[in-house]
């Protein structure tokens, strides 16, 4: 609205009601002001789109202060105007003031220029804590594909389901030991047969002699 409708609608009232009006640029005025304007639009858009402390916004920004000036400088013919009434010819000249408006505008610049200086430290910060964030993630998601894809892990040499030839439980302290079999041997009066490795031993003993295995509670004398 600023930069393409109102100035498009003033420049068209001072034609109407002026038109001996004449300035440097007065021929193609209304295209100049919707090309520099619709510019000025889209790189302000593209600034604010942005975080501050990145290049694209210092870059858009000082984009958008180039072709303010230039909009500015194009509104005003240069500071040079021309007037005619009858046999009266009227000239002006503020091509000075316009230069100075100009200036100050263009020192906008360097607020830009200053907030990217204050603001890239921060950037740089959220940059690299988002690029670990990242990696990590994408760690975690490798880690996972490879267990999801990694064949079973053999039985290990040492565990119990390997050494075990009957199956164990463990109850209180003082009645450790294996089950009973299913189905056990006759044996000779006062020996006992080890349902682990089958060797013979005496029903007093609590440990096998032959394995190191444990007799039943019940099975010792």
């Amino acid at each position: 609205m600023r930069f393409v409708v109102v100035p498009l609608v003033l420049v068209d009232l001072v034609t109407q009601h002026y038109p001996q009006l004449a300035t440097a640029f007065m021929a193609d005025i209304e295209t100049f002001i919707m090309f520099f304007g619709g510019m000025i639009v889209a790189s302000s858009t593209l600034e604010a789109y942005y975080r501050p402390g990145t290049y694209k916004r210092l870059m858009f920004g000082l984009t958008a202060i180039a072709f303010l000036c230039m909009w500015f400088f194009v509104i005003f013919g240069g500071g040079v105007a021309e007037i005619n009434f009858g046999p009266f010819y009227v000239h002006f000249d503020m091509s000075k003031i316009v230069y100075i408006i100009l200036f100050g505008i263009s020192l906008k610049g360097l607020l830009i220029v200053q907030t990217f200086s204050v603001s890239k430290r921060a950037e740089e910060e959220r940059a690299r804590k988002s690029r670990i964030a990242h990696a990590k993630e994408k760690r975690l998601q490798a880690k996972a594909r490879a267990r999801a894809s990694a064949p079973p892990p053999p039985p290990s040499p040492f565990s119990f389901a390997e050494m075990s030839k009957t199956a164990f439980e463990v109850t209180a302290d003082d009645s450790v030991g294996f089950a009973q079999g299913v189905a056990p041997r006759p044996v000779p009066t006062g020996m006992k047969v080890c349902d682990i490795c089958g060797a013979k031993a005496p029903t007093k003993d609590y440990v096998c002699r032959n394995c190191g295995a444990w007799f039943p509670k019940d099975t010792v004398e």
